[in-house]
C-alpha cells in the first residue's frame, strides 16, 4: 500500500514539476519577445528569444518523476513467502536411514531449518569441496534436497 502512495505522490510531483516549467517557460519567452522587440541582433542570435536549457531539463525530471510514479503505482512487489519450519521428527527420521557422511551433512542442513549455504557446509563439517559436492550429489539423487545457484555459492535446501 506503501508503494501506491508514494507512486501517486510521485506522479503528483511530477505534474507539478512540468505545470511549473511550462508556466515559467511560456513567461520567459513573452518576456524574450518583448525584449527581442529593442534587440538588434537577428532571431537566429538573440539571446531572448530562445528557450532555457532549464525548462528542458525541469520537463526531464518531471517526465521522469511520472514514469517512476506510474511504475510504483502499477506494479506490485511480491512479499516473500515465509519457508515452512522444519518438521525435527520427519529430520529425525531421515537422517536415522543416512550412513555416516550423509547423516551428518544432513544434520547439519537440518540443524539451520533446512537451509543453509554449500560454502558454509564445507566450512563447518570439515570436508573437503569435492566429498561436500559427491555426498550432495547422492542426496540430491535420492530426493532429500536440491541446490539453488546463488552468486558465486549454492544454496542446499532439504526437500
Amino acid at each position: 500500500m506503501v508503494q501506491k502512495i508514494l507512486g501517486v505522490v510521485l506522479i503528483v510531483l511530477g505534474l507539478a514539476m512540468i505545470l511549473v516549467d511550462v508556466s515559467f517557460t511560456m513567461e520567459f519567452m513573452a518576456r524574450g519577445l518583448e525584449l527581442h522587440k529593442t534587440c538588434p541582433l537577428p532571431p537566429g542570435v538573440c539571446p531572448f528569444i530562445e528557450t532555457p536549457w532549464q525548462g528542458y531539463f525541469l520537463f526531464s525530471i518531471g517526465i521522469a518523476l511520472i514514469v517512476m510514479g506510474v511504475y510504483l503505482y502499477r506494479y506490485r512487489v511480491q512479499p516473500e513467502q515465509p519457508r515452512p519450519m522444519l518438521d525435527p521428527k520427519k529430520a529425525q527420521e531421515t537422517a536415522s536411514k543416512l550412513d555416516g557422511d550423509e547423516k551428518a551433512v544432513y544434520q547439519f542442513i537440518a540443524a539451520g531449518n533446512g537451509m543453509v549455504f554449500q560454502s558454509k557446509l564445507i566450512e563447518k563439517t570439515g570436508f573437503t569441496k569435492v566429498k561436500i559436492s559427491r555426498i550432495l550429489d547422492a542426496m540430491e539423487a535420492k530426493g532429500l534436497l536440491e541446490r539453488r545457484r546463488r552468486g558465486m555459492t549454492n544454496i542446499v535446501v532439504l526437500k
